[in-house]
């Protein structure tokens, strides 16, 4: 019975390890908005509901004001949004629009893109793919053309383009990324939508959420901001709110002017973006977005009144047709990002491997040594040593921090694996520790050894070092474990760049990143770790019970 209980207690035990590693695992392939709602797997692998608001949020980036301007909806939101429960808007008309009417790139967006940061996004990886295959994967040549100032390949990024705000400029990289938009299909698109933007935005943010205010404001009887006109010229509802949101909101880039507008831009000697904000005035402007262009192509050609763009549905038909793929980009993406991000890039995982090569062969080579000297050599002051290597153990790393550096500069050492390394050979508690497991070799060996004409480096190599593979195993993953993880005294004593490990490449990457993206870079980093235990571990055991058996 006191068995059991106790591996009932260590069962458990057992349990509270895995049950936070399970939650990690699941928060690394979710999202920063459902990051904090994560369990022990993400519940879009297996709800559809939950697919559908981690599809919008990818493609809406994350910004309830995209979605609700796509979908006109001042209400929308994509943590909240349900499976439609009936039939949505038809989408015929659009469709026919589509295959009739050419329109330029910059009426439409990307969706699944993260404007101008690194967070994960199918097609801001896409877009930088797409830029390395074309430059051949030479920053410096990319940079040169696209006259931009990308440090590394990771920061390659999409530019930055928003609905209202300043005209975008058209530099090199907006050409390269209006030219690769033109290669993604059109149902991974939303249009800019200048009416949904001013109804769902707008209007809720300037009078609040409720249509009442502007009801009351000029006498209608609309039952929502759906409802509220939004025509190509200046209207006679609205008018006031219709020409501050042209005028002062809308990108001008949207914005053409009427012939009274272009006469009074040549009177004044504005420019285009300077005159729509300052010196415009009623009857200057109008506006050309996609919903304003489609409206009116349905009112020409179908005599439909006020049509909209039926984006709700189109992105529904997306959803229904790729949801698979999706769930799948969703399960990887973070990885991806931490992939891109680490190993695709720099010198990191190479100067990794070299650092922990040198150390593991030094420390079960220096350590070692000085363990036999002490035990094979009975001098005086061993004592002494023994006290004094112990000592070492008192003082934490970081108070060792600054000498170490001092000294690595004055040695010219910074900067090299040198720096990494030679601080770090020669261990106090681990000399202690392999001094008293060789006393506790049979001296007989030595004895025999030395009758056979052995040399001293003989019996060390195959007498001792031999007999003493289980403990030097343990030391081997411990010296291993400190040289994989180590980022601070690398990021100290190795600044460069070029020198940095992928601690450190991590350590970087959770200034940038969000949680999940954290998460999955320490899945990540913890495999090589997890792949040494799973296949030494009958070693390592027996260093653990071998030492306390002697």
């Amino acid at each position: 019975m006191l068995y059991l209980s106790i591996y009932i207690l260590l069962s458990l035990g057992a349990v509270t390890m895995v049950i936070p590693f399970v939650i990690m695992i699941a928060g690394s392939v979710e999202s920063s908005s459902q990051f904090v709602d994560s369990v022990a797997f993400p519940r879009y692998t297996t709800d559809r509901t939950a697919l559908w608001r981690r599809f919008l949020e990818a493609k809406y980036q994350g910004n309830p004001s995209l979605l609700r301007m796509a979908w006109g909806d001042s209400g929308a939101n994509y943590l909240e949004e349900e499976l439609p429960p009936h039939a949505l808007e038809e989408t015929a008309t659009w469709e026919a629009f589509t295959k009739e009417v050419s329109f330029r790139e910059p009426l439409q967006s990307i969706g699944f893109i993260r404007n101008g940061n690194r967070l994960p996004s199918y097609y801001g990886r896409e877009f930088r793919l797409h830029l390395l295959k074309q430059y051949d994967g030479d920053l410096g040549r990319l940079n040169q053309s696209l006259q931009t100032r990308f440090s590394v390949p990771s920061a390659i990024t999409v530019p930055i383009v928003n609905i209202n705000g300043a005209s975008v400029r058209q530099t090199p990289l907006v050409e390269a990324f209006y030219s690769f938009a033109a290669t993604v299909p059109a149902s991974r698109k939303f249009a800019w939508d200048a009416g949904g933007y001013y109804r769902a935005v707008f209007l809720p943010r300037l009078l609040g959420p409720d249509v009442s205010a502007y009801n009351q404001k000029y006498g209608t009887s609309h039952a929502s901001y759906r409802e509220v006109p939004f025509p190509t010229v200046q209207p006679e509802e609205g008018s006031d709110l219709w020409f501050l949101f042209v005028s002062r909101e809308l990108r001008p880039d949207f914005v053409e002017l009427t012939e009274a507008g272009r006469q009074r831009q040549r009177e004044t000697g504005l420019g285009k973006m300077e005159f729509i904000n300052l010196k415009a005035q009623e009857g200057d402007l109008r506006v050309s977005s996609l919903d304003c262009i489609f409206a009116q192509w349905a009112e020409d050609r179908m005599g439909i009144s006020r049509a909209r763009i039926p984006q709700r549905a189109l992105d529904w038909a997306e959803f229904e047709a790729e949801s698979g793929f999706w769930k799948r980009q969703f399960l990887v993406q973070n990885y991806l990002a931490v992939f891109d991000e680490v190993f695709a890039q720099g010198r990191a995982l190479m100067n990794t491997l070299i650092l922990v090569t040198l150390v593991v062969c030094g420390t079960l080579i220096v350590n070692p040594l000085a363990a036999y000297a002490l035990s094979r050599f009975k001098m005086r002051k061993t004592y002494h040593i023994l006290i004094f290597c112990l000592a070492t153990i008192a003082f934490p790393a970081e108070v060792t921090m600054i000498p170490v550096f001092l000294q690595m500069k004055e040695l010219h050492l910074l900067n090299t694996f040198g720096a990494l390394v030679i601080p770090g050979l020669a261990n106090g508690f681990s000399i202690f520790l392999l001094k008293g497991f060789f006393d506790s070799l049979p001296q007989e060996l030595y004895e025999a050894a030395e009758i056979d004409g052995a040399s001293e480096w003989t019996m060390f190599w195959h007498i001792a070092m031999n007999l003493s593979r289980p403990i030097l195993a343990v030391k081997a993953l411990a010296a291993f474990v400190g040289a994989y993880g180590m980022f601070f005294y690398a990021l100290i004593l190795a600044p460069d760049p070029e020198m940095w490990t992928i601690m450190v490449y991590i350590y970087q990457l959770r200034q940038l990143a969000d949680s999940p993206v954290v998460y999955a870079s320490l899945i990540l980093t913890a495999i090589p770790t997890l792949l040494v235990f799973v296949f030494c571990q009958n070693i390592i055991l027996r260093g653990i019970v071998v030492p306390s058996e002697k």
